[in-house]
């Protein structure tokens, strides 16, 4: 309950923009083959009525940590206790060595909405199942339902306990003997526990998206700005040189012990593996983490606890007067290290923006108000990128998208459009040109402006006349039915000022170059680039300077920012 009461803590009605594919992902809205059980984790707390979808769902993420909890401790008790048998002391070293792991960044950011760390305790329960002796027809199950909901993780958890079962002969020799006897069972189970996938392939293929693109596509965990490839960061960050160090030692100390020897190869092997996912794509930080990560993070810290059991068993055994309290001190030190690093977690999730109060709304909730609080009723949005649909998504979970607002994703057809588009028959025409030409027309366009009010971000495919019917209103920008002039938009920009630096100051982290929510960051300047170049196909060159302000305030190093200033501003074409 430790790991669960830390995550409970940062439960907020709003999301951080790190997991808004995630909160898509748990309430329904958004169709995916892989985290099939992220919408059962996101329910479990639902009925509860206290804050909004997204909270709850975020509740039902902490009771997934307290599962991982279990898992982990089990796991780590299973290991000491092969290792050495220690009554008096044993379990708590158990505990500490859980909660190294779970009270850390890694697992707590991912305890929220549609997070990894539901994969990552379905990856570690087979070899937790494995480790207590359970039957093989447990760990078959957990295989396969790890392998349904991550992909990378569940290939980790199969090469662990494909290592255990190669290491240790006993179990090897029950193995075969069970699979000989047992395998109609067994065969039954694994297709049980790729159940879910195969149902979240057939609603991805119901929603219209391609189950191949579908499948490939986030197989990896989302990773938002995250860094992928080496892990030495990662390492030196999220676990740090002692755990790494008391790992090491205890890896070596558990390889000599028999009984031992195969949770251990099992846990060498899904370290390795795990951050070995890192150059496969999985997230390494800071705002997201892969699944095999939060698993390889979870095992060093349970052969970490090896090394800590056999000091404070060597100090208890030692000849020496008070041996016994001197271990009990020991093990209060040891102690000492979890609550330094849930103090550590906790001041990671309390970051403000310079000078702001504690009752300031967080950048996810200001980026809410600036994006859609500004709509006139009954507006159609028009978004071409999948980071502000997700974004929009988030936003109706926690209720900051009013009811009477449609958003349209352009990009997508079949389910997921109709779903939008078949609402009002003033979205027809829309309609007809997204699935015939994939771009709306000015005609079309025209025709809904004048029955309901558009809002929309342009898009570099489209036909660069509708640049001229667009004027900045807030994040996006307003469809007129006829052409506006550059006083129009002059005249938006200098409203949009205020709002933007209010969101810069709820994005900026204080005595920090870096950003506080760095994906509202990215999705911010996704809105402000197209925007850019909304003027720039529209000739504006005498407001392209304010809005590439607005970008750098965002995204400093904005590439598209420099070249159209490059093309409008020192040369004579258009961009």
């Amino acid at each position: 309950m430790g790991p669960a009461c830390l995550a409970a803590t940062a439960v907020s009605n709003v999301a951080d923009g790190a997991h808004d594919a995630g909160v898509a992902r748990a309430l329904g809205v958004d169709a995916q083959p892989w985290h099939s059980l992220d919408a059962a984790a996101a329910g479990v707390l639902a009925w509860v009525p206290v804050g909004t979808l997204t909270a709850r769902a975020a509740m039902g993420g902490a009771v997934v940590l307290a599962a991982a909890g279990a898992v982990v401790f089990v796991l780590a008790r299973a290991l000491l206790g092969a290792c050495a048998e220690a009554p008096r002391f044993g379990a708590m070293v158990a505990v500490i060595a859980t909660w190294c792991a779970l009270l850390g960044g890694a697992w707590q950011m991912e305890a929220g909405v549609g997070g990894a760390a539901l994969p990552a305790a379905l990856a570690v329960a087979p070899l937790a199942a494995l480790a207590a002796g359970n039957p093989l027809r447990l760990t078959v199950f957990l295989l396969a339902l790890a392998f349904s909901q991550d992909p990378l993780a569940g290939l980790c958890a199969y090469a662990a306990c494909g290592a255990f079962v190669l290491v240790d002969p006993e179990m090897r020799a029950g193995m075969l003997e069970a699979w000989r006897r047992d395998w109609r069972a067994l065969a039954a189970l694994k297709l049980a526990g790729l159940a879910p996938l195969g149902l979240a392939m057939a609603r991805t293929r119901a929603a219209g998206v391609p189950v191949m693109e579908a499948l490939m596509a986030p197989y990896a965990g989302e990773r938002g700005t995250s860094a992928v490839g080496a892990p030495g960061h990662f390492v030196q960050g999220e676990i740090g040189a002692v755990l790494l160090a008391a790992a090491v030692v205890g890896t070596g100390l558990a390889l000599l012990v028999p009984r031992a020897r195969g949770t251990a190869a099992a846990l060498v092997v899904m370290t390795a593996a795990g951050l070995a996912c890192g150059w496969l794509g999985a997230p390494l930080g800071p705002t997201r983490f892969g699944a095999p990560v939060l698993a390889a993070v979870a095992c060093a810290c349970a052969l970490a606890g090896v090394a800590m059991q056999a000091l404070v068993r060597a100090i208890a055994g030692a000849r020496v007067p008070l041996a016994r309290a001197s271990a009990a001190m020991v093990l209060v030190l040891e102690l000492a290290a979890p609550v330094d690093i849930a103090d550590e977690t906790y001041g990671r999730g309390s970051v403000r923006p310079h000078g702001a109060p504690p009752w300031l709304d967080s950048p996810a909730a200001t980026w809410d108000d600036t994006a859609w609080g500004v709509l006139p009723p009954r507006a159609v949005v028009l978004v071409t990128d999948r980071t502000v649909w997700r974004r929009a998504a988030a936003a109706e979970a926690s209720g900051s998208l009013r009811g009477d607002v449609a958003v349209v994703p352009t990009f997508a057809h079949g389910a997921a459009a109709s779903r939008v588009l078949a609402r009002d028959a003033a979205l027809m025409p829309l309609w007809r040109d997204l699935e015939l030409a994939g771009t709306p027309s000015e005609g079309a366009l025209s025709s809904l402006a004048a029955a309901r009010p558009v809002a929309m971000a342009f898009a570099p495919a489209w036909a660069h006349v509708l640049a001229k019917h667009l004027v900045p209103a807030g994040l996006f920008d307003r469809f007129e039915p006829e052409p506006r002039g550059t006083s129009d938009r002059r005249k938006g920009l200098e409203w949009f000022l205020p709002k933007r630096e209010r969101l810069a100051r709820a994005v900026a982290r204080a005595h920090d170059k870096r950003f506080a929510d760095p994906e509202i960051a990215d999705a911010t300047a996704v809105l402000l680039r197209q925007r850019l170049l909304d003027l720039a196909a529209s000739g504006d060159r005498d407001l392209v300077g304010r809005a590439v302000d607005d970008i750098h305030a965002f995204a400093p190093d904005d590439p598209t920012a420099a070249e159209v200033v490059q093309k409008m501003v020192l040369g004579k074409s258009r961009p």
